[in-house]
């Protein structure tokens, strides 16, 4: 049976077996039934190592017998390692396994083991005991004296099955295996008396022979594996996805299988009027005169008071405890938890019957067999005032709130006096959400600053029910697992400073408090800063494939059900002034089964969202697809932003005390976030270092870095303290991070930069020596050569180097990439200026992003002394890329040159983001004529 999710961790469990006659295997020949296969010339055959599988089922006088042949040879050592311990189960309160062969086939001879006196050991623990499961199953093993390599193993043996709750019904079930599963020969066969009325059933894709009548039994074969099934569309329902299974039983109907289960349920329901259970009734009772309360009150006792645990014991596969047993024992599975359950709600007059479910099959269950197999699950269905309510014991959290919610299982049958047939369980919207989130984003340092975060998250149900057994453990390692999690989020990627989970018992909501500090919420995007508004679930793309005819008429599963609700509230930089909203600010769309609700507004200096999200579990007929997707593609395009105004304030155009007054608070986040995570997370410190670079203060994220360089040295924290160093013009320290950072990651573009700062330090020939040692592909040409370029270029051999960039631009004659190295080149190193503009408009020409060309080109133009025209070309790549800071200083250079107001700006703003500019262009002749 179905096993909750809310298992509490096993601790003592006291449980008296009774003895059964079949607790010992037997040994016997086969039943005169069994039409046994002739391995002989199986075994001279070759082929799949698997030579048989023979199923054989027979059902007669309320008993099911299931026979198994299986022939194996032994064909490597792995194999021989796997087949040498073998393992029978059975279920012995229910009837016996029979071992009828276990024989070694060598060379011609058969050893028979159990000739010899070979037996299997019965293993007397329960194997499920970790998962609160005692099914009263009992398994036989036996290690296989003598069998090599080369070998052929067969086992066969018969398990009987007389269920206690059946009475003189019986049911069997066959799986019928599909290519392209490899078996020499294999099959499966049900029998049964011609004058006994068995049903079977397969499943529609399977086409199966009539029975044929021999000596007054009634047979059905089938050879294995059957053909390989066509392929289904993942997202097609349960019913679709149907494995092939034969099913046999006597059962007539669904109102055969209900009235032969109900009377076990009633009848362990049943309590005396001084029982304990019949006290409990009482006191909820006293307690309300409301029947929905006095249900969700019952239904919260059976779920917290009572531990789950599978009593298979004695019946107990099928047979429910009773409510009392269940009360005084405190533990049961579904069967006793769904009795308990009904025993209160009955003494308390409340409408209830037990209803049989499934948590696999789902939409599938009416085209089943009518069998009590077609179930794994029992729980409560109430009615009150006209309502159904489905109560299930075995979940967790259910309160008053959350009563009405209706478990994803499609369908129940009823158990009931006379019978019953199934019913839907039809869907409704979740009375509350199941998790209700609200952010607050604190953006008001600047538009490029990170943002203080808030998020409180209440979940409700099962979920928050998991939440409680944090709260209980009290584990801080838990906590920060949980908080690192949130970092690996690319939306936020938030740096947790503090994180506090609290569970309210009497309305079963946890809450999550997470505090931190996120990356900047606004995009450049198409020369403007934008940010989502997105204040709920994320729509999915839906794009469901029914291209394949076969696949025309096939609907789309939906799941659910789900309710969630969001909040979001951003205080706005610049108090709010000139930001906008573009898009749908009020929105309700949906499609299928699914519904979407938004709405949003700015507030004086806040942003206000909220949105919410419904799913019921069903699906889409076909017909209905075509509308689906268009209401689905409405909804991806329905989007809404965030729109600064177009003159917004840089961090880099901040004074150094303003901008750091407007990071503390940020460090401080930062800092906590670092004390909070656990001694082995990085993520936080790496989080602070990036801050710190992107504020400038160079030293604090050197300090940084040197600590990430010594804990958790790669060659990314060496890459990025070797540009540090950059910045404070310790070019050895530079070069040998570097270096340690190739040896990290001998990557191709690290050696690149290594060569090229050895070739600025006047070791050239160490520099060409490493870039021969590299294996070049075909992609990385292009930049292979340009870095040769650099090299000759910085020995003096201006010409070799001309020839190594000419050999560069070859590899892609029309690449925006070979063209702008080459622009930039030329106008570096002020050479070919004749007809490098072409080459470096030809270059913008052809990039998607062209900051990079139109800066080489301005370097060209500057060269020529062209100012004006080397100005236009850097306000063009600043409109582009705002926070360039090559660009800045040309153009300061520039202005100062064409004697243009503002060159005193834009160079404090450059050597505030990137000091080392100034040394590396005077090592290129380009000096401030201030100098």
């Amino acid at each position: 049976m179905h096993r909750s999710i809310s298992a509490l961790p096993l601790v003592a469990i006291a449980i008296s077996a009774p003895a059964y006659a079949g607790e010992e295997p037997l040994y016997q020949p086969a039943p005169a039934w069994v039409d046994e296969a002739d391995v002989a010339s199986l075994i001279a055959e070759d082929g799949p190592a698997t030579l048989l599988y023979d199923w054989q089922h027979r059902l007669e006088d309320g008993v099911a017998w299931g026979y198994i042949d299986w022939v194996q040879r032994i064909d490597n050592p792995q194999s021989l390692m796997q087949a040498n311990t073998q393992t029978l189960e059975w279920l012995p309160d229910k009837g016996d396994l029979i071992v009828h062969r276990m024989e070694i086939h060598r060379d011609g001879e058969v050893i028979d083991l159990l000739e010899q006196g070979v037996t299997f050991d019965v293993l007397r623990r329960e194997q499920g005991l970790e998962q609160r499961l005692l099914d009263g199953s009992l398994t036989a093993t036996v290690s296989v004296p003598g069998l090599r390599e080369g070998d052929v193993l067969r086992i066969s043996r018969t398990v009987s099955t007389d269920d206690q709750a059946l009475g003189d019904e019986v049911q069997a079930t066959q799986y019928l295996p599909t290519e392209p599963w490899q078996v020499g020969t294999a099959r499966a066969t049900l029998s049964w008396p011609a004058d006994e009325e068995i049903y079977w059933g397969v499943e529609d894709t399977v086409d199966l022979p009539e029975p044929e009548l021999r000596n007054g039994y009634r047979y059905l074969s089938v050879d294995l594996p059957l053909a390989e099934p066509d392929p289904v569309p993942d997202d097609a329902p349960r019913r679709y996805h149907r494995p092939a299974i034969l099913r046999a039983g006597s059962f007539a109907d669904w109102q055969e299988v209900s009235a032969t289960m109900a009377p076990h349920f009633d009848e362990a329901a049943t309590i005396a009027a001084d029982s304990d259970v019949a006290r409990l009734a009482r006191e909820i009772m006293s307690q309300t005169d409301d029947p929905l309360d006095r249900t969700a009150r019952a239904v919260r006792l059976v779920q917290d008071e009572v531990s789950y645990l599978l009593n298979g014991l004695d019946g107990g596969n099928y047979l429910p405890q009773s409510a009392e047993e269940t009360w005084d024992i405190r533990y049961g599975d579904c069967k006793a938890k769904t009795v308990l359950l009904l025993a209160l709600l009955r003494e308390m007059d409340i409408d209830a019957e037990p209803v049989l479910v499934s948590s696999q099959m789902g939409d599938a269950v009416p085209e089943l067999l009518p069998l009590p197999a077609a179930f794994d699950h029992v729980i409560v269905h109430a009615m009150i005032d006209g309502t159904d309510y489905w109560l299930d014991g075995t979940s967790s959290a259910t309160r008053l709130a959350t009563l009405a919610n209706v478990p994803p299982f499609h369908y129940a049958l009823p158990l009931r006096e006379g019978g019953a047939e199934l019913i839907p369980m039809t869907q409704r919207d979740l009375a509350v959400p199941q998790m209700r989130a609200n952010i607050t984003m604190d953006h008001s340092a600047g538009i490029d600053f990170p943002a203080l975060v808030t998020l409180d998250i209440d979940f409700s149900g099962p979920a928050a029910a998991q939440m409680q057994a944090m709260v209980d453990a009290d584990d801080p390692a838990m906590l920060q697992a949980l908080a690192h999690s949130f970092a690996g989020d690319e939306s936020m990627a938030m740096q947790v400073s503090s994180l506090t989970i609290d569970y309210d018992e009497d309305d079963a909501v946890a809450t999550v408090v997470v505090k931190g500090v996120t990356q900047p919420q606004f995009q450049w995007v198409d020369g403007r800063l934008r940010s989502s508004v997105e204040p709920g679930e994320e729509v999915n793309e839906f794009n469901p494939n029914r291209a394949r005819p076969a696949w025309r008429d096939i609907p789309v599963a939906t799941p659910g059900p789900m309710r969630q609700e969001f909040g979001m509230r951003m205080v706005l930089p610049q108090d709010g002034n000139g930001f906008s909203l573009e898009g749908e600010r009020d929105v309700e769309m949906g499609f299928g089964n699914l519904r979407i609700t938004r709405t949003a507004s700015i507030d004086g200096s806040e942003l206000l969202a909220t949105g919410e999200t419904f799913a019921r579990l069903g699906e889409i007929a076909a017909d209905d697809l075509p509308e689906a997707r268009r209401a689905a593609r409405q909804i991806s395009s329905n989007t809404l932003e965030l729109v600064p105004p177009e003159s917004v304030t840089w961090r880099w155009e901040l004074p150094d005390a303003e901008r750091f007054e407007r990071a503390a608070p940020l460090l401080d986040a930062y800092d906590r976030a670092i004390d909070f995570a656990k001694e082995d997370d990085f993520q936080p410190l790496i989080a602070r270092a990036l801050f710190l670079r992107s504020i400038y203060d160079f030293d604090a994220a050197m300090a940084d870095f040197d600590v990430l360089v010594e804990e958790q040295p790669s060659s990314w924290a060496f890459r990025s303290r070797s540009w540090l160093h950059r910045t404070q013009g310790d070019r050895d320290a530079m070069l040998a991070d570097m270096q340690a950072a190739y040896e990290l990651d001998p990557d191709n573009g690290v050696a690149r930069e290594v060569a090229e700062m050895l070739a600025y330090e006047g070791r050239h020939d160490e520099a060409r020596e490493l870039m021969e040692s590299l294996a070049v592909a075909d992609g990385d040409l292009i930049w292979h050569y340009s870095t040769l370029a650099t090299i000759a270029a910085a020995e003096g051999k201006l010409e070799d180097a001309e020839a190594f960039m000419s050999d560069a631009v070859a590899q892609a004659p029309q690449s925006a990439d070979a063209l702008n190295a080459d622009c930039w080149f030329r106008g570096l190193w002020n050479t070919g200026l004749d007809d490098a503009v072409d080459v470096c408009t030809r270059s913008i020409e052809r990039a998607s992003n062209a900051a990079a060309a139109l800066d080489s080109r301005a370097l060209v133009r500057f060269r020529e002394g062209d100012y004006e025209g080397a100005i236009a070309d850097l306000d063009g790549a600043l409109a582009i890329s705002p926070g360039l800071a090559e660009s800045l200083y040309l153009r300061a250079l520039a202005k100062m040159h064409a004697g243009i107001d503002g060159a005193e700006a834009d160079l404090t703003m450059a050597l505030r983001m990137a000091p080392h500019l100034d040394d590396f262009y005077a090592r290129h002749g380009i000096a401030s004529p201030l100098s």
